[in-house]
Order: C-alpha cells, then sequence, then structure tokens
C-alpha cells in the first residue's frame, strides 16, 4: 500500500506542477502581475488555495460527468409526469436549504464584514489585516465547488435542457474567479460581489425549494411563486451591477488591478450569454423559456 500511496503522490505532484504553471502563468501573461508573489496569508494553507489544482481537478471531474450524462441520461418526458424518487427529493430540498442558510450567512458577514472594517461601498483596498473577511471570502469560494452539485441534481432528474453551455459555463469560471480572489485579496472590494451574489442566491435557492415542494400544487406556485419570472432579470441586474463596479475600480480603487479588470471581463461574458438566454425565454415568445431554468 505505501508503494501505491508514494506513487499516488509522484504523479499528483507532476500533476500539480502542470497544472499550477498553466493557470499562473496564464493569469500573469494575460494580465502583467505577478499572482505568485503575494498570496493571502489567511487563506493559502486552506484546502483548494495554494494551487488551483484542486479546483481544475474537481472541474475535470465535473465535466467528465456532465458529457457522461449527457450522452447516456433519457431526457425526462414531462408529458409522462413521472415523479422525483422519495430519495431525489430529499436529495433536492437538502440542497436547496442548505445553500439558502448558507447563502444567507454569507451575505450577512460580507456586510458586517464590511462594516466593522469601515468599508466604503466601492473603491475599498485589500487590507491584508482582515481575517474575518479573508475567511469570509474563503467560503463563498468554497460554495461555489459545492454548487457544482446543482447540475448532478438535473442530471440525476433527467432534466438535460437546463445543462446549457451558459449553466456549465458559469459554474466552472465563477469558481476561477473566486479561486484567484481567495487567493490573492480576499478582502476590499470583493465583499460587494460576495455579498450581492449571495444576496441573489438567497432569492434564488428558496424558489427552487418551494418549487419543489409544491409541484403537485400549481394552485400554490400560481399565488405564491409568481416572483419566480424576474429571477433571470435579478441576476442580469446583479451583473450589470458587478460590471460597473468593476469598471470603477479599475479607474478609483487600490484593490488589484487585474482582478477588477477580471470581473470587468467576466461580467460582459455572462451578460452576453444571460442576454441570449433572456432573449429566447421572454423575447421569442417563451416557448423554449418555459423548459428552462438556469
Amino acid at each position: 500500500m505505501e508503494q501505491y500511496a508514494e506513487m499516488a503522490r509522484v504523479y499528483w505532484a507532476k500533476w500539480d506542477e502542470l497544472v499550477a504553471n498553466t493557470v499562473f502563468g496564464a493569469i500573469e501573461g494575460a494580465f502583467k502581475t505577478d499572482i505568485r508573489s503575494h498570496p493571502c496569508p489567511h487563506t493559502y494553507d486552506l484546502f483548494a488555495v495554494k494551487t488551483p489544482t484542486v479546483l481544475v481537478t474537481w472541474a475535470i471531474i465535473y465535466l467528465f460527468v456532465v458529457g457522461i450524462g449527457l450522452m447516456t441520461i433519457t431526457p425526462a418526458d414531462k408529458t409522462k409526469k413521472t415523479p422525483t424518487p422519495a430519495y431525489l427529493r430529499t436529495l433536492m430540498n437538502f440542497h436547496n436549504i442548505f445553500l439558502v442558510a448558507l447563502s444567507t450567512f454569507m451575505f450577512a458577514n460580507s456586510c458586517y464584514q464590511a462594516y466593522v472594517n469601515k468599508y466604503k461601498f466601492w473603491g475599498q483596498g485589500y487590507d491584508v489585516r482582515e481575517v474575518g473577511m479573508a475567511r469570509g471570502i474563503y467560503i463563498f469560494y468554497i460554495s461555489k465547488l459545492y454548487e457544482y452539485f446543482d447540475t448532478y441534481i438535473m442530471l440525476l432528474k433527467g432534466n438535460l435542457n437546463q445543462v446549457s453551455f451558459l449553466h456549465v459555463y458559469h459554474h466552472l469560471s465563477i469558481s476561477l474567479i473566486w479561486w484567484a480572489i481567495a487567493y490573492s485579496a480576499p478582502g476590499g472590494d470583493s465583499w460587494y460581489s460576495a455579498a450581492l451574489n449571495s444576496l441573489v442566491h438567497v432569492a434564488m435557492y428558496t424558489y427552487y425549494f418551494l418549487a419543489s415542494i409544491s409541484s403537485a400544487n400549481p394552485g400554490f406556485r400560481k399565488k405564491y411563486l409568481w416572483w419566480g419570472k424576474y429571477m433571470t432579470s435579478f441576476q442580469m441586474l446583479q451583473f450589470i451591477s458587478m460590471l460597473v463596479q468593476g469598471i470603477y475600480c479599475t479607474m478609483h480603487s487600490d484593490y488589484p488591478k487585474w482582478l477588477s479588470q477580471l470581473i470587468v471581463v467576466y461580467m460582459v461574458t455572462l451578460l452576453i450569454l444571460f442576454g441570449n438566454f433572456f432573449a429566447k425565454k421572454y423575447l421569442a415568445g417563451g416557448s423554449s423559456g418555459k423548459k428552462k431554468r438556469h
């Protein structure tokens, strides 16, 4: 067993070196920054931060599972109204309740840490002494790895139409963005994106939970879940707000410029993809939108 364990350590070390050099090199080449020279001391030794290898490996596993699922799982036929198995309903309810609770905590903690550290609303530099905020941002980053289970649940339900390019891209890309933030500057202006995204997720996973437990009661959904149709608009307003913040911080903040620039580029991609989704769902007759949910 020791021989196999040693082989595993050797292979992991080689894989780690390859992934780390590739990711760090790509960031340094694109944004002309030496990201490796100033890691955050409060998050550096925490799980999945020191190098991007854990994240990249988890992302590759995610893509593999999604690919196998799309090729082998039979799409759910809504006309047959096949009941969701009890184990899957329980899993969905736990997943949604857990993310409502976690998102509520992350929103409150981000706002609290911003308050006690006397943050500006925008234009707040990163201060390495702010341990509480750093740990809160780290939790937010790890939550993005857990949220891959959104897709796994969709696959188990056979809702393959939900596993769109937008859905997969969003999950993969946001986890990489927040790894970079957790590694380099988990504080300062990043508090705003963490707080706003957490608030959006409180609403989103609350809706998913209520929709799940009331699936057999159309009257309840019509009366109490009418606001679900505004979730995509809420998400797009979130991205517009973060885009404006990223531009503002690039010009006026002491927060690392390359991270603000990264947020700007990322928000542009999300607005393009979500804008396309929104147009198909609400501006093209809504026929495709009734079948999709992100």
